[in-house]
């Protein structure tokens, strides 16, 4: 009898919890929920087909998630109590992995620069306990998980890789796979201070570490600072050709006065080939080289004006620059936060702050033709607070 009491006990208990979460989570969402929609003004609506933004906005005090499409917006904290189990903060990005390989997904982390997808197979890649445990004989260990998207079957191998330097943290930027061989991207952080921006390459059917490159590294100073930038986007699971970042030193910061740039370096890394070289920008751009962006084989450098944007775009291939992109705003943008862009799938996007909203443009990257204009405008006018606190995070395309 005292068996069956604890049964009921624990299935009371069990309904009492999932409950309390639904109603909590209503009584949130009945506070805090905001709708917005794209309402379009020019341009192929097909364009917003497939089209998400990953926004916030602040109400009552507190950050708020949603997102915003054709069909207006949706919370993503209004899921299931099951599947906030399963994936409580998923990225959007990796959704179809946890839905269509949930066993290949169990224990990993939802964290996008770790993947690489193609046709037939579905990778993952990571250091066990972030690379914080060196102490064993002074490796590292990589673990790389691979599931065969047609049989469904997954294999798994560690690589024990060794290091001269213990490390605090290692984040992983970016994986890439060709030619039998994959390269992960790092940022290594060293317990005695610093940063170190890695590549390991590994060869996909020996698996056994080829090389271990040190493509930049900076050391605690006593005075001034350094810094590492990548500028390759961070939410996109594909094959980069090329990664651009930039080393640049600074002086001490001085009362009421920004730190002096005492050099500056940018660089490309050829995946295929595994090669680095030095890339000189022009000296008129170099003001605006904290926003470049890197898309397949063409870096582009945005310089915004009070009148529009001019995006000047150069071709590591044929290394050459050709003609600027130039997009005049369609309604006059405020001041207040800088645009969203973001360029991916041969197109670019463009989100800037206006009067009653947000504006939309989007551009053709082959023929620099404007193919759509829309504005993200609230549908609930009684809370300004929230309409004007709406912060676009990232853009996503689905399909």
């Amino acid at each position: 009898m005292k068996k069956y009491w604890e049964i009921i006990c624990i299935s009371i208990l069990i309904v009492a919890i999932i409950g309390s979460y639904y109603i909590q989570k209503t009584a949130m969402a009945s506070k805090n929920d905001r709708s917005f929609k794209i309402e379009t003004i020019s341009g192929n609506k097909e364009e917003i087909e497939n089209l998400i933004l990953q926004t916030s906005y602040k109400s009552n005090e507190f950050y708020h998630m949603l997102y915003i499409s054709k069909d207006g917006s949706t919370n993503p904290n209004n899921q299931s109590f099951f599947r906030d189990l399963i994936a409580p903060n998923e990225p959007m990005i990796l959704r179809k992995y946890i839905d269509e390989h949930r066993n290949f997904m169990r224990g990993k982390e939802f964290d996008p620069r770790k993947y690489f997808e193609d046709k037939a197979r579905l990778i993952y890649t990571t250091f066990l306990d972030d690379g914080r445990k060196e102490a064993k004989g002074n490796v590292l260990t990589l673990q790389i998980d691979t599931l065969d998207k047609n049989t469904n079957d997954s294999s798994s191998f560690k690589i024990d890789i060794p290091v001269q330097t213990s490390y605090d943290w290692i984040n992983m930027n970016d994986v890439y796979v060709g030619d039998g061989k994959i390269n992960i991207l790092t940022t290594n952080y060293p317990i005695n201070g610093g940063e170190e921006l890695h590549i390991y390459t590994i060869d996909e059917n020996k698996k056994e570490l080829v090389n271990d490159s040190i493509l930049a590294k900076y050391v605690m100073e006593e005075r001034g600072t350094s810094s590492i930038r990548i500028f390759n986007e961070n939410n996109a699971i594909q094959n980069e050709n090329y990664y651009l970042y930039m080393v640049e030193k600074y002086s001490d910061r001085k009362e009421d006065s920004e730190a002096e740039v005492i050099s500056s370096q940018i660089y490309l890394y050829n995946n295929a080939k595994n090669e680095v070289e030095e890339w000189v920008i022009p000296e008129e751009l170099k003001p605006y080289r904290k926003a470049m962006h890197i898309h397949e084989e063409t870096i582009f450098i945005p310089v915004y004006s009070a009148n529009g944007l001019t995006l000047h775009r150069y071709h590591i291939e044929k290394k050459q620059w050709e003609k600027p992109f130039t997009l005049q705003y369609s309604s006059i943008m405020s001041e207040k936060d800088a645009p969203f862009l973001r360029i991916t799938e041969g197109k670019f996007y463009l989100v800037y702050r206006v009067s009653d909203g947000q504006w939309l443009s989007i551009v053709d990257l082959k023929t620099g033709e404007l193919i759509y204009e829309g504005k993200i405008i609230s549908e609930d006018k009684k809370n300004q607070e929230a309409d004007s606190s709406l912060t676009i995070e990232q853009l996503y395309t689905t399909h």
